[in-house]
């Protein structure tokens, strides 16, 4: 899978740092998984003449358990734990091999979400740097209910979150609306009230942990703007006729800080003359307009959405921002990280981790050029492709 290479001066490639306004020729060199300033006297020369070298990839929103299929629930059921982790090992490479070198992993069972990510950060296995939430908190016959996350009431939601804490999870997830995935929910209404909200956000921050709310409808969303999460996964103001947002509630979200985590998806490009696409697009250019903190994310794993997604859905997201390529992939480097605090990544820089993406052509012009890989590093080691 990977080939370990501690030391490696990458020479001659054109260089796009995360955040400049386009790539310059630079070298690179790489020791011990992070960049410095200098080659080391044992490092590998990598000629990169004619690539473009950017930082890898960060996936915001991803379900490593899910086979990302219409059988994904009778796949799901019919898993056992070990069967489980061994496919969310294999959609963890997947995303590697596509140049995400960080993936949060937002609903799975908890035990395998950790076990997994320690792994990965040991040495047990390969795969992307990750961070993982755990089974959601939800009602009772909640939204995903079936990843084993249900709590009720103010003291029910708060032993929810410290469960998740003792169990070393790195977000809390919970489950402010119904969902599109488990029938009986509702996804127009909230699956908690404000006070429960506040109790899930209050023992989370407590803890020195954060909350991330899945929420599509606009009573999910108030309601979880209302508790103070950290994040709204989706963001949709879903109706049955499509997005439908409601100013003052984006306004909520803009002088509130909440970072918004939209879960743009590869496959919405083949709806897009319907009027669902544009509702969409509208809802979308307005919370970039509106100043709303926004990074990048799919929800992959979900039917019809890949693991490795997200560079389609950069072109999506691109399409309904109207923002430019070069904008739209600091959705999914510099502006993620930052957002998500993972300060030692997202950039090239040194002092940084060596999450580093190879291509034969410059996606600060063309998003496409994502598919044109010629190499992935993670954390200084070179992936085999």
């Amino acid at each position: 899978m990977t080939h370990e290479s501690a030391h490696l001066s990458i020479l001659n490639a054109m260089v796009w740092s995360g955040t400049q306004e386009s790539p310059i020729k630079r070298n690179v060199f790489i020791q011990d998984g992070i960049m410095v300033d200098e080659p080391s006297t044992d490092s590998v020369e990598i000629d990169a003449s004619g690539l473009t070298l950017i930082p890898g990839l960060i996936e915001a929103h991803a379900h490593l358990c899910f086979n990302a299929g219409t059988d994904w629930r009778t796949v799901y059921d019919n898993d056992t734990p070990s069967r489980m982790l061994l496919r969310m090992v294999e959609n963890g490479q997947k995303m590697l091999r596509s140049g995400i070198t960080t993936v949060r992993d937002l609903g799975a069972p908890t035990d395998l979400a950790v076990t997994l990510r320690d792994a990965i950060e040991t040495g047990v296995t390969r795969g992307p740097s990750l961070l993982v939430a755990g089974a959601p908190v939800t009602p009772t016959g909640g939204h995903c209910y079936f990843m084993g996350g249900e709590a009720d009431g103010e003291l029910g939601v708060r032993v929810a979150v410290r469960e998740r804490v003792k169990a070393r999870t790195d977000w809390i997830k919970v489950m402010a609306s119904g969902g599109n995935m488990t029938p009986g929910t509702n996804v127009e209404r909230a699956q908690y009230s404000v006070d429960e909200m506040r109790a899930i956000v209050d023992e989370a921050h407590r803890l020195g942990t954060s909350v991330t709310a899945h929420a599509h409808g606009v009573e999910g969303i108030r309601h979880a703007l209302a508790g103070g999460v950290d994040m709204l996964e989706h963001c949709s103001f879903q109706t049955p006729n499509g997005s439908e947002p409601v100013a003052e509630v984006i306004s909520d979200i803009v002088t509130s800080k909440t970072i918004v985590s939209p879960t743009i998806v590869g496959a919405l490009s083949q709806q897009k003359s319907t009027e669902r696409y544009t509702r969409r697009a509208g809802l979308t250019k307005q919370l970039v307009e509106s100043g709303a903190r926004i990074l990048m994310s799919t929800d992959c794993g979900i039917p019809n959405t890949p693991h490795e997604d997200l560079s389609y859905a950069l072109e999506v997201m691109q399409d309904m921002s109207e923002l430019s390529a070069l904008e739209t992939l600091r959705l999914a480097t510099s502006t993620s990280a930052e957002l998500l605090d993972l300060n030692d990544r997202g950039r090239i820089e040194v002092g940084y981790r060596a999450d580093l993406l190879a291509l034969h052509r410059d996606p600060t012009k063309d998003l496409s050029a994502l598919r044109d890989i010629k190499y992935v590093i993670s954390a200084g080691n070179l992936v085999a492709r």
